[in-house]
């Protein structure tokens, strides 16, 4: 058997090695975060002591040594570091230093777990992807990437919800013996949140590939479309449908005409407006699933200000340094017998916290949570100002419009989850803003060098002039 797996280890590596050696770092990145959804630890993995070991781990390990090859190499593109780097450098220094200073081996060393896996492996893909090549036909080929493996996600969320369990792979998808979101489309990442999450990046993808393709290549666009929001709409999560929803009001809202722009806006809000006044009471209370009654998902709503009660009187107690990174479930206990403004806090003890950045502040304390905030920010500075830039090049500007509907998305889902447990979310984020940088510094340099083809083709006499 050993033998076996030494000759099947054997052969997969020289796959990844072709497979890297034509398509470079950004295909590498890419078939990470494919094996990472479809094919993580829920779908198979052993354990080397306390760590699992997976597929995509694997791959990962495979895809930083191929970079280390290319770095010493010369094969990478040379990057400085920007403020947003330096910034999430001291972010991750504040975190591995509450690691260390509170106890990191309480609940079987989750935080150094959550540590690793969660933040440091994604650490890792956005360096990757910070010093990758990007020209056209790599960031078209991302986006159509990502459109097809919507198809693969829609088919499996519509299967989900309708019982077509033959059409659900890999098979713990739709497996009973997790009643966890069963019934509705939990997705590979057996969470409607990450589903949602992933369905918007690939329905945003969708809609941006509109510009580079012919008519049947637009009707295929179209029904993928279609595709992926019956599949959003499969998650029966209600953040999941704004977050998908408010990914293609941003694209609508920039790439749009600026003389339609408006009307398309206002009647948007106004049908979005009308449904939420004659449906509300149908949003609030459904039956979504299978183990969950239509009064528990109405009591879903009530759960965010109460956890946003508890989090905000941790904080109070430990504003600098928080309550230790991964510490949140044991620590919130104390808080739940008070009743301030007469919310039922003890109601929020079986329960993580549910936002991103509330999480970070009862965790992190101020810095960590600021710290988080001005990284996110810098992320969404460079993408609007190569988007708002018209001299540069459409595909740098497409990418920047997919980075701002998938944080739109994102940030939407992560007030109301605490998307960053979700496995791959923090993946998919830092692959996206590793790239986004990566393209701000090209369209910097672009503009650079126009600028200077400018000035030498100014004629002589006026410049003397």
């Amino acid at each position: 058997m050993i033998a076996v797996l030494a000759l099947l280890a054997l052969v997969a590596a020289l796959w990844l090695v072709f497979f890297y050696r034509r398509g470079g770092l950004v295909a590498g990145c890419l078939l990470v975060l494919a094996a990472g959804v479809c094919l993580g630890p829920f779908f198979f993995h052993f354990s080397a002591g306390p760590v699992q070991i997976s597929l995509d781990r694997l791959l990962w390990g495979a895809l930083i040594a191929y970079y280390a090859v290319a770095r010493l190499t010369g094969a990478t593109v040379p990057r400085p570091l920007t403020r947003a780097d330096l910034f999430l450098g001291a972010f991750y220094l504040v975190v591995v230093a509450n690691v260390v200073a509170f106890d990191f081996r309480h609940a079987d060393s989750r935080p150094l777990s959550q540590l690793l896996f969660y933040h440091l492996l994604p650490l890792g893909v956005y360096w990757v992807a910070r010093h990758a090549d990007y020209t056209k036909r790599t960031v078209i080929g991302m986006l159509a990437a990502f459109a097809a493996f919507g198809v693969y996600l829609g088919v499996t969320a519509v299967a989900e919800t309708h019982g077509l369990t033959w059409l659900v792979y890999p098979k713990y998808v739709a497996a009973t013996d997790n009643l966890e979101f069963l019934g509705r489309a939990r997705g590979p990442l057996m969470n409607p949140a990450g589903a949602g999450i992933l369905l918007g990046l690939c329905l945003a993808s969708t809609v941006l590939l509109w510009p580079n393709t012919g008519r049947l290549g637009r009707m295929l666009l179209g029904a993928t479309a279609l595709l992926l929001m019956a599949g959003v709409y499969s998650t029966m999560t209600r953040t999941a449908w704004l977050g998908a929803g408010f990914g293609l009001v941003a694209i609508g809202g920039l790439a749009i005409p600026r003389q339609f722009r408006l009307p398309i806006l206002a009647a948007c809000l106004l049908v979005a407006g009308a449904v939420g006044a004659t449906q509300w009471e149908s949003l609030l209370r459904f039956k979504r699933d299978k183990a969950q009654t239509a009064a528990a998902t109405a009591d879903s709503v009530k759960l965010r200000p109460i956890l946003a009660v508890v989090a905000l009187k941790m904080f109070a107690d430990r504003p600098l340094t928080g309550c230790g990174f991964a510490h949140y479930e044991e620590e919130h206990d104390q808080y739940l017998s008070q009743r301030p403004w007469g919310l039922p806090l003890e109601k929020a003890e079986p329960f993580i916290q549910h936002n991103v950045l509330l999480n970070f502040l009862v965790e992190l304390g101020l810095v960590g949570a600021g710290l988080f905030a001005i990284v996110l920010a810098l992320w969404l500075r460079d993408a609007w100002s190569v988007w708002r830039d018209p001299d540069t090049p459409l595909w740098m500007r497409q990418f920047a419009l997919l980075f701002l509907a998938f944080f739109a998305n994102y940030f939407v889902n992560g007030m109301f989850h605490d998307v960053t447990l979700v496995p791959m979310i923090n993946m998919i984020l830092y692959f996206l803003a590793g790239t986004m940088i990566a393209i701000r510094q090209d369209a910097d340099r672009y503009a650079q060098q126009r600028s200077s083809d400018r000035s030498n083709s100014v004629p002589a006499g006026a410049a003397a002039a």
